[in-house]
C-alpha cells in the first residue's frame, strides 16, 4: 500500500509580477533567539544550487540580491555555533517558500519554519492554494490512521489493503482535478506552472499533457521551470505509444553489431534489464512464456543489458540459467547503456513492445499483460 502526500509546496507557486524590480531583500526576525546565530538562504539557478549565509543578531538578518525568475528556496536557521555532534542527526530548523525580486519580511517568534511572510504575492497565492489542498491531505490523514488502526492480521489482508488503495486512488485523483482546475483558471501565474508539473507522474500522457501545458503564458512557460516541464514532456513523448521506436545498435553476446531495426516485420519487445536485478529476474519466466508461445507468430524480444564490464560473465550466466533464447545486447556501461539513455530508462526492469512497422504500442507489460495484450494483437 502506498499512501504518501505530495509535498505541498512543491506542487504549487507564483504570479510573475514584482519582477521588473532588480533583486530581492529579505528582511528577517526571529524575536526570541538573541544569542549570535546563523541563517542560510538556499535556491537553485540552472540546476546550480546557491548558497548565502549571515549572522542572526538581536534577532534580525537581511539577504539581497536577484534571481532570475521566482524560485523555490529555503531559509535554514543554525541556532548554535557549537560544532554538532557527528553521532547525531542535526535538527533542522526550516522554512520553505518562494523567492522573487521583491523586498519581503519575514517574521517568527523562536523558529524559522513557523515565520509568516509578508510583502509576496506568490507566497500568499502559495498559502492560498496550500489551504484549497489542505482537506484533500487530511483525507490520506484519515486513511493513515484508519490502517494504523486495524490489527496485524488485517494490516496484511490482501483485500483490504486493496480498498485502501482504492480509496488513495481516489483522493490523488481529487488532488489532480483541484490543482488543474486552479491551472486552468490562472494561466498566467507561476504557481499554476508548479501545480501542473506536480499532477506528472513519472509515466504520463504527453500528448495531453502538452496540450494544457500550451495553455500557460508565454512568460511563465519560458521561465527555469517552464522550460524544465518542456524538456520533460519532449522526453516523455519521445516513448509515447504511436511514436517511431528510436533506432539504436549494439553489440550481441558475440560482440555482433545488432541494430532495433533489424526486427522490423514483426513485433518485438525492448527489454530493459540486467542480471543484478531481482524484479527483471523474476520477471524473466513471464518473458520466456510469452516469448515460446508467440515466437512463431510474429513475435521476438531484444534485450538490454545494463550490466557492467565486469559482470560480463553473469550476464552471460543469467542469460542460461533463466533460458533466454532471444537475442541479447548490451554497451556494458550499466545506467550510462546508451540505448537506455536512449528511451529515458530510469528503473528496470523496463520494456517497450514495437510493432512490425516501428511505432511504439505499448510499455511496461509486466506479468500476464504481455501476453494478454500479444493474443489481442496477434489474433488479429
Amino acid at each position: 500500500m502506498r499512501l504518501e502526500k505530495i509535498g505541498i509546496l512543491a506542487a504549487l507557486a507564483l504570479p510573475l509580477t514584482g519582477m521588473a524590480q532588480k533583486g530581492y531583500v529579505l528582511k528577517g526576525t526571529v524575536s526570541d533567539v538573541k544569542v549570535p546565530a546563523k541563517v542560510f538562504l538556499t535556491y537553485k539557478v540552472n540546476g546550480e544550487r546557491k548558497i548565502d549565509s549571515t549572522i542572526l543578531q538581536d534577532g534580525k538578518f537581511t539577504f539581497k540580491g536577484a534571481v532570475n525568475g521566482t524560485k523555490e528556496a529555503h531559509l535554514v536557521l543554525k541556532h548554535s555555533e557549537e560544532q554538532e555532534n557527528p553521532t547525531t542527526r542535526p535538527v533542522q530548523d526550516i522554512l520553505p517558500f518562494l523567492i522573487e525580486n521583491r523586498v519581503i519580511t519575514i517574521a517568527a517568534k523562536d523558529s524559522m519554519k513557523n515565520a509568516a511572510i509578508k510583502g509576496s504575492p506568490v507566497n500568499d497565492d502559495n498559502k492560498q492554494v496550500n489551504a484549497m489542498l489542505k482537506p484533500y491531505y487530511e483525507k490520506y490523514d484519515d486513511l493513515n490512521r484508519e490502517y494504523r488502526s486495524q490489527p496485524k492480521e488485517k494490516q496484511h489482508d490482501s483485500a483490504y489493503l486493496a480498498s485502501l488503495d482504492q480509496r488513495a486512488n481516489e483522493v490523488q485523483a481529487e488532488i489532480i482535478k483541484a490543482k488543474m482546475k486552479f491551472v486552468n483558471a490562472n494561466p498566467g501565474k507561476f504557481m499554476a506552472l508548479m501545480a501542473f508539473n506536480s499532477t506528472l507522474p513519472p509515466e504520463f500522457d504527453a500528448i495531453e499533457a502538452e496540450k494544457s501545458f500550451n495553455k500557460l503564458d508565454a512568460a511563465v512557460r519560458q521561465t527555469d521551470l517552464g522550460m524544465e516541464v518542456a524538456e520533460k514532456i519532449a522526453k516523455v513523448k519521445k516513448t509515447q505509444e504511436g511514436a517511431v521506436a528510436m533506432d539504436f545498435t549494439q553489440a550481441d553476446v558475440n560482440g555482433k553489431p545488432v541494430k532495433l531495426s533489424d526486427f522490423r516485420g514483426k513485433y518485438v519487445l525492448l527489454d530493459f534489464w540486467a542480471s543484478w536485478c531481482a524484479p527483471c529476474r523474476r520477471e524473466n519466466p513471464n518473458l520466456v512464456k510469452a516469448y515460446n508461445e508467440y515466437k512463431d507468430k510474429g513475435f521476438t524480444i531484444l534485450g538490454v543489458s545494463l550490466d557492467k564490464p565486469e559482470d560480463k560473465e553473469k550476464w552471460l550466466k543469467a542469460i542460461e540459467k533463466d533460458g533466454l533464447t532471444w537475442t541479447q545486447v548490451s554497451d556494458l556501461k550499466a545506467w550510462e547503456n546508451e540505448a537506455a539513455k536512449l528511451y529515458e530508462v530510469n528503473a528496470i526492469p523496463m520494456n517497450f513492445l514495437i510493432d512490425p512497422q516501428g511505432k511504439i504500442v505499448a510499455k511496461y507489460l509486466r506479468g500476464a499483460a504481455l501476453e494478454e495484450t500479444l493474443q489481442k494483437l496477434l489474433s488479429k
